[in-house]
């Protein structure tokens, strides 16, 4: 009792910041204890609502539970009044048939914005072959995060200013009306720091014409070929998966920092596309990697590194890059990497993600061993400055390996340290075997780490 009399001598906004703490639905439960406690559990600030039940029951009970899950909001909301609310989270994902009505979603989503709420977290996934259409006011003097996903269609019903917005997410969303929607939506917050976006599957045609002065970090994902103009001058990191056929027209990145390069490949795309149409393709491409030629960190996926190979371009001088990153596989080589390495004088740490990738006199170049050791080829790696080398995926029980390895050892005059991540933990590394190994640097040493592979 003394414990119960504690907290009912607690005022009531001491209370409503406890709960808003909790679950949703843990605070909710409190409000059955008496009417003090409803009211209480009505200036909860924040809400987190996701449809579980729907999700973990059989087909024939969806429409059933997402009822109940309806009920239970719009009663929510309806109680809360007009009350402040910080951050509203609203996850489901079962199909329009079965699932939420897009009318009541629309309806939480203009409630809470009216309210003003800081933090709107709207994750829903909507199944089938129409994609329901929400009118939104985005209208907001106090959104200052805002993620919207997925397979969903936004209408404006009037103008957007965001001005306080910070990070805006978009998965998969859809824009009703005008193709170059985005770009006049970034011109609309003005002090955005942060952007997701993730194309839709459905996605019709787009204008990429984005420019923003706050912006510090981009992530985008396309599935489709577009054309890309980007101008953001204060952009520390940039992310980009793009797809065959993209066309960088006029890229501006004048404080990047950090920039990651995936391009999306098709099943079957490697061998019509990379040997014989790459050229055609890195013409457009080669404004991205001139634009981006001022990064300190740079990731590069395998297809990306093999086609800027194929493609015979020149490629710019990095020398402000420290920190490259490689990803390897079995059926693309490391053409490009010689010219990569010669072109980047302040190089100081290496990272490959597998060692694992095309052996022949064309597409292996001088940075592996497997063709120097038949050839005896003098290597780009003898110039290098590289202090720090790091591989993942490493394994122990390939020859191929442990030839790379026995070449990175003895060409790398700078080199300091060498991370090895092992593949497979059943595997394990044999260091002192590797320490044996001749090394172009006395003072190198060598640190091993054993991790799982996924299944």
């Amino acid at each position: 009792m003394d414990a119960q009399d504690t907290i009912s001598r607690l005022p009531d906004d001491l209370l409503g910041h406890i709960l808003s703490s909790l679950s949703t639905k843990q605070a909710a439960s409190t409000s059955v204890l008496s009417k003090r406690w409803r009211n209480v559990f009505a200036s909860v600030y924040n809400l987190d609502l996701y449809d579980r039940e729907s999700i973990r029951e059989a087909r024939q009970d969806w429409r059933e539970n997402s009822k109940r899950f309806t009920a239970f909001v719009s009663n929510l909301l309806i109680l809360q009044g007009g009350s402040s609310i910080k951050k509203f989270t609203l996850k489901s994902h079962v199909g329009v048939r079965d699932g939420l009505d897009p009318a009541h979603v629309q309806s939480w989503i203009c409630n809470v914005l009216e309210r003003g709420v800081v933090d709107l977290d709207i994750f829903i996934t909507f199944l089938g072959k129409i994609q329901p259409v929400f009118t939104l006011n985005l209208m907001s003097e106090t959104l200052v995060k805002l993620r919207l996903g997925r397979w969903f269609i936004i209408k404006l019903c009037q103008d957007v200013s965001l001005p306080m917005l910070r990070k805006l997410s978009l998965y998969s969303v859809d824009f009703d009306g005008d193709s170059n929607f985005v770009g006049k939506l970034l011109s609309r917050c003005y002090v955005l720091e942060e952007f997701d976006f993730e194309e839709s599957v459905k996605h019709g045609p787009v204008q990429i014409q984005w420019s923003s002065p706050s912006l510090k970090r981009l992530r985008i994902r396309f599935n489709y070929a577009r054309e890309f103009s980007f101008d953001f001058p204060n952009l520390s990191f940039f992310e980009i998966l793009y797809d065959l056929g993209s066309k960088f027209v006029d890229v501006k990145l004048d404080s990047l920092v950090e920039a990651r390069l995936n391009h999306r490949l098709h099943y079957g795309e490697i061998w019509v596309t990379t040997y014989r149409n790459a050229g055609l393709f890195h013409v457009d491409s080669i404004h991205l990697i001139n634009a981006i030629s001022n990064v300190r960190v740079l990731h590069l996926s395998s297809v990306v590194h093999e086609l800027l190979y194929f493609s015979s371009q020149e490629l710019p001088m990095f020398d402000s890059l420290v920190c490259l990153s490689i990803e390897s596989e079995r059926k693309r080589g490391w053409g490009i990497l010689p010219l990569l390495i010669k072109n980047n004088p302040n190089l100081e740490t290496l990272i490959f993600k597998g060692l694992k990738h095309r052996l022949t006199s064309r597409t292996c170049g001088d940075v592996c061993g497997c063709i120097n050791s038949v050839f005896n080829r003098s290597s780009c790696l003898s110039t290098s400055r590289v202090k720090v080398l790091e591989i993942s995926g490493y394994r122990e029980d390939s020859i191929e390996d442990l030839n790379t390895m026995r070449h990175f050892l003895a060409k790398l005059p700078c080199l300091e340290l060498v991370k090895i991540c092992a593949a497979n933990i059943k595997v394990p590394i044999d260091i002192h075997h590797l320490l044996t190994l001749p090394r172009a640097s006395p003072n190198c040493k060598i640190q091993v780490i054993h991790q799982k592979t996924s299944e």
